[in-house]
């Protein structure tokens, strides 16, 4: 029996109270992507969110960058590091937002979450260029894969006696999801990235990536990679450990080999591990 249904009104309304940096990062990946935009245009949107703007210079001056000066505005922050890595950055300032999340239901907590999050979207960059998918939506999907399951926690506290997933007696936590809210995080994260308005060719990739199985698109067999590859490395999330399986099917429709999705993985630890290091967690 379904607890509550969740309406596309609902939702939106649930989105708005997400935190800033996660819409930003989206409308920045976009905005890059046109070869028109310069620094004015970055630092513009950026500015929205004071606290953003405080925490990507400190990360810019940060023993990570090894800069030889240090960037005093966000101006000189965005011209030394460039475009990509203000991208990274925003990610990784999305991601330290996340830790403020509380997820009970779900049974972790939001560093968690983060440390998940970037480790999936770094390693969803890197495959993307070996792939020629488009790197920066990639990065933004996979870090926000998980924002449906923020989005049904929110909506959760407001219907206080909900079981967790833990003790619910589920082994499926999409069965779970659907029980309680008659729908499930892929369903409610792919609601919400297209209001924001992520490219639907990328959103797609999280509706479908816990079963890709005879999906065409490559970058849904991008993001069960990436997201299967973080599970490996003891990033993983639980509840998902029997919804992410890697199959020859995703190399063959990702266009990837073994070997380059490896490389690509310890490419991603690296660069997890800098971004882990610049933003303090």
């Amino acid at each position: 029996m379904v607890a509550s249904t969740f309406s596309d009104s609902a939702l939106i309304e649930v989105a708005q109270e997400l935190p800033a940096a996660p819409r930003l990062l989206v409308e920045l990946g976009q905005m890059i992507r046109n070869a028109r935009t310069d620094s004015r245009d970055v630092v513009a949107l950026l500015r929205q969110d004071p606290g953003l703007v405080a925490r990507i210079i400190r990360m810019a001056n940060s023993p990570a960058y090894a800069r030889a000066e240090p960037a005093a505005s966000l101006e000189d922050a965005v011209a030394s590091i460039g475009f990509r890595e203000v991208h990274r950055l925003v990610g990784a300032v999305a991601a330290t937002q996340l830790v403020e999340q509380k997820l009970p239901l779900y049974g972790f907590d939001g560093a968690r979450l983060r440390e998940n999050a970037l480790f999936v979207a770094v390693n969803m960059e890197e495959l993307a260029e070996e792939c020629g998918e488009e790197p920066r939506s990639c990065y933004t999907v996979g870090l926000l894969r998980s924002i449906g399951k923020m989005a049904l926690e929110l909506k959760a506290k407001r219907e206080p006696g909900i079981p967790p997933f833990a003790a619910s007696g589920e082994n499926d936590l999409e069965a779970w999801e659907k029980k309680i809210w008659g729908i499930s995080n892929c369903d409610v994260a792919e609601k919400i990235l297209l209001h924001w308005r992520l490219p639907h060719e990328t959103v797609i990739a999280i509706k479908h990536h816990y079963h890709p199985s005879g999906k065409h698109n490559p970058i849904i067999h991008l993001l069960t990679l990436a997201a299967g590859s973080a599970e490996d490395r003891c990033h993983g999330l639980p509840g998902e450990e029997t919804l992410l399986k890697i199959t020859p099917e995703n190399f063959t429709r990702a266009g990837l080999d073994q070997r380059t999705f490896l490389k690509a993985s310890e490419r991603a630890q690296r660069t997890f591990q800098r971004l882990h290091a610049a933003s303090g967690a």
